[in-house]
């Protein structure tokens, strides 16, 4: 069988559901189909999910009345670049009734062959949308998502016997309630502080809730509450201590602490965690960002490459390794690495900047006035199109 893992990562397009419902309990159990979803075709399956279901509007989940049509599908998904599509509708029953007792789940999947669709039925599930409240034996949720996901698979000719299925559920909770306030945060509420009380609450309710610890600590960095973070984090580290998401939460740790200004601590977290991981992509990229910033290019190079042989595809690890190369005149080196990021991420004009200068020195001059006059073009206002501007005027000079 031809197994397409073995060639690259599998690009999914994830579309929101039509619903015979509206309110706040079908969008939560929605949200929750579909956070277990994309948990295991990436954790599971090792696919990348392109999540295109719409953001909330004023904390309000719009619903959709009727199925997407199969060339609607395919032609976003095109536009995304994903190889299979799937999407699909949820029939609360009874049909109608404020009391929710089930649902069936009509999964549709496309890849370059016509469209296949299958149905579920899940009857561990109890609702009320008078009141919000809802019910859900999340271990039944996991089954249910096991099965579509072997669906899926067969669609793909994905081999199911090599994906590991006890992953489906990696990180999240058995708790209704704490998955209840983590998908509300997650894609219904808006507001930053709405969103981060709404993670913590869901720590609260499972302290052993490792994706909610994560997410609330990258909203934390985000805001630079660099503090908050390092106490979440710590408080994290000792809850879920060799767990799976472990490196990921010592990852989290080590910016925090590098933000504090504690360059050797954070260096010793990154490097715990790839004691547990030695492939953790975002780590060594961290690691080679911390070694470049203390002027130690050698070592920053050699984690970028460390990085690049564990995802070969991973953008920032292309664009980084390339600027440190252009920075250490390493130029032809940097050539590759710039046209590698460029074919994964073709409209950042920073990267046709340092291509240019890159080729300009290496005396390659119209191909340096093409990427930098791509540069220009991509970012006229900006400084990537300024500089490379001056250096276009001066090459031509």
């Amino acid at each position: 069988m031809d197994d397409k893992m073995d060639d690259r990562v599998l690009r999914i397009a994830l579309f929101q559901f039509a619903t015979n419902a509206v309110g706040k309990v079908p969008a939560i159990f929605e949200s929750m189909l579909a956070l277990y979803l994309i948990n295991a075709m990436e954790r599971a399956a090792g696919l990348q999910v392109v999540d295109l279901m719409p953001p909330s509007s004023g904390g309000d989940i719009v619903s959709l009345a009727q199925m997407l049509t199969e060339d609607e599908v395919r032609g976003a998904a095109g536009r995304v670049g994903a190889d299979l599509s799937v999407w699909g509708s949820t029939r609360f029953v009874p049909d109608g009734e404020p009391v929710i007792e089930g649902a069936e789940i009509v999964i549709m999947a496309a890849g370059e062959d016509r469209a296949q669709g299958h149905s579920f039925v899940f009857d561990a599930l109890r609702g009320d949308v008078r009141t919000g409240i809802l019910e859900v034996e999340m271990a039944a949720l996991e089954d249910l998502v096991e099965d579509i996901l072997v669906h899926i698979a067969r669609i793909l000719d994905l081999d199911s016997g090599r994906m590991r299925l006890s992953r489906i559920g990696e990180g999240l909770s058995h708790s209704d309630r704490a998955v209840g306030y983590f998908v509300y945060a997650l894609r219904i509420a808006d507001d930053p502080e709405d969103k981060q009380r709404l993670y913590l609450k869901a720590i609260a309710t499972d302290p052993d809730f490792a994706l909610a610890y994560t997410n609330a600590a990258q909203l934390f960095l985000g805001e630079g509450r660099y503090g908050e973070a390092m106490k979440l984090l710590l408080r994290a580290e000792t809850r879920i201590k060799g767990g799976k998401l472990e490196p990921d939460v010592l990852n989290l740790l080590g910016v925090a602490t590098m933000h504090m200004g504690m360059w050797d601590d954070a260096v010793r977290v990154w490097k715990r965690a790839l004691d547990i991981d030695d492939e953790h992509v975002e780590v060594l990229c961290n690691l080679a960002s911390a070694h470049a910033m203390r002027e130690m290019p050698e070592e920053a190079e050699e984690y970028y490459n460390r990085a690049l042989s564990s995802k070969a595809d991973y953008p920032l690890a292309w664009f980084s390794l390339g600027r440190l190369q252009a920075r250490e005149e390493k130029y032809e080196e940097a050539e590759v690495s710039m046209r590698h990021y460029i074919e994964l991420c073709p409209g950042d004009p920073w990267a046709y900047y340092i291509l240019g200068t890159s080729l300009a020195n290496l005396g390659k001059d119209d191909e340096a006035e093409f990427a930098l006059a791509k540069a220009s073009q991509l970012d006229p206002d900006g400084e990537a199109g300024t500089m490379a501007r001056r250096e276009l005027y001066e090459l031509k000079e």
